[in-house]
């Protein structure tokens, strides 16, 4: 048996094993429905008759400034929530989003995710290309499909944000005032996967370079965590695959590697096999740029001199940290030359990441923070799904936090007032958090399995 097949039956035991009593027993699947209904009609409500949204009104909200950015959130949320591409809502919202110009990153990076969205393939042309990756069907598909004003704007969202990036670190920011924040890049991270899957061209350097920051930038020391499986951290990418799955993209992999010697003379080695580790250290991330002390000889990558921020970890910022990272590695882990040297580093702090919310997690307010909750809780959905885990540690991150978002909803569809954000956008991140809307970077193997079945 090899190294790689024993990781493997073990990481699938320790999820069995974990299991444990299944908090979704509490959520009604008709309740649930119910309550993205209710939440899609108030935001539907929102629209105006240009296609714009109307913000309702919150004296602390930030998103005044952000135009294009919170109507193209509605967007995304309408189609992520099942709305018809066609419908003349979304025809309408894209109609005016198109006339706004680019200018900052969160509303750039959102635009593309909701025209991702929009050409996402259906069910059918997904089935009858099974053999192929989801990148593979989505950009054939977009190409077929996506009107020429569609490929335009994708070009330019994608050559705005590549050259918006800091000039003297390597995220992103608003673009002005300070040079990076960890929010706006790991915005600009998935607009950017989003835009790959498209079929557009991002240099690996630019993945490189966001990886080495957060590496850079994570807590220098945490509490030891038991180990638990994280997928996305426990091998190469295609190691989240089911069995048969995992044949056929190991198969590709040594066809790669024959070909790539063939034409070099040098052999092209896959990944070293899964390092299991007996305990995490649970180190998080907070929203700005600081200087790591006692940073771990295993890191690799510029160390920032800027001075120490005063910033504290928080949950929505490791959950930031995680989603980029994870984004990074599958985007790198086909470019030996920048991957080998960040493997370790970056499976690391993936690591260790989940566990600081295993260890911190909690639906009901964002961990080290006092706002942003509902952000918070978002930005856990997109680091649990491109982690490829249903579980934190012992927490069932959707179940638990559904539980919390079902009990909470108002009678109108949205969720109470939260620091920082409008109605508006707690809805929307409330509702994606709902419905998973984050595409994961490879099919998720079933949650369970139960005698008698899977569940």
């Amino acid at each position: 048996m090899t190294q790689r097949s024993l990781s493997l039956i073990l990481t699938a035991a320790l999820l069995l094993g974990a299991a444990g009593p299944a908090r979704g027993d509490e959520i009604d699947p008709t309740a649930l429905e119910a309550s993205i209904e209710r939440g899609l009609k108030w935001l539907s409500g929102l629209q105006q008759p240009d296609g714009s949204f109307k913000l309702p009104p919150n004296r602390e909200s930030l998103e005044t400034g952000f135009p294009m950015g919170f109507s193209a959130l509605a967007t995304l949320t309408l189609l992520k929530c099942g709305t018809p591409p066609n419908d003349p809502r979304i025809v309408k919202a894209f109609q005016h989003l198109y006339t706004l110009p680019l200018r900052k990153t969160y509303s750039v990076s959102v635009l593309v995710l909701a025209i991702e969205a929009r050409y996402v393939p259906p069910a059918k042309a997904q089935k009858k290309r099974a053999k192929k990756s989801y990148s593979s069907v989505a950009r054939r598909f977009f190409r077929g499909k996506a009107r020429k004003v569609d490929l335009q704007k994708l070009q330019e969202c994608v050559a705005w944000l590549v050259g918006h990036r800091s000039k003297t670190m390597a995220g992103w920011r608003y673009p002005e005032g300070i040079d990076q924040d960890n929010s706006c890049t790991q915005y600009a991270m998935l607009a950017l996967k989003g835009a790959r899957r498209l079929g557009a061209e991002v240099k690996p350097e630019v993945f490189a370079q966001v990886a080495d920051f957060f590496v850079a930038q994570q807590d220098a020391t945490g509490p030891e965590v038991p180990f638990f499986p994280v997928p996305a951290a426990d091998g190469p990418i295609y190691d989240m695959l089911g069995p048969e799955q995992r044949k056929k993209a190991e198969l590709k992999w040594k066809k790669r590697e024959e070909k790539a010697k063939r034409r070099s003379g040098t052999r092209v080695r896959q990944p070293k096999e899964t390092r299991e580790r007996e305990v995490f250290n649970a180190r998080g991330w907070s929203y700005l740029h600081r200087e790591p002390q006692d940073a771990p000889s295993s890191r690799t990558g510029p160390v920032p001199t800027y001075p120490k921020s005063e910033q504290t970890t928080t949950g929505s910022m490791t959950s930031s940290g995680i989603a980029a990272l994870c984004i990074a590695k599958s985007e790198l882990e086909t470019h030996k030359r920048y991957w080998r040297p960040r493997r370790d580093a970056v499976e690391t702090a993936i690591r260790d990441g989940c566990a600081w919310l295993a260890t911190h997690w909690k639906p009901e307010s964002n961990p080290g923070s006092a706002g942003w909750k509902y952000y918070y809780l978002y930005s856990v959905e997109r680091a649990g799904v491109l982690a490829g885990t249903y579980r934190f540690g012992e927490h069932d991150w959707w179940e638990e936090g559904a539980v919390h978002l079902l009990a909470t909803q108002e009678q109108a569809g949205t969720w109470p007032d939260a620091k920082g954000l409008s109605r508006l956008s707690r809805t929307c991140f409330a509702l994606l958090f709902l419905k998973r809307a984050t595409i994961p970077l490879v099919p998720l193997p079933p949650k369970r399995v139960m005698t008698g079945g899977k569940r």
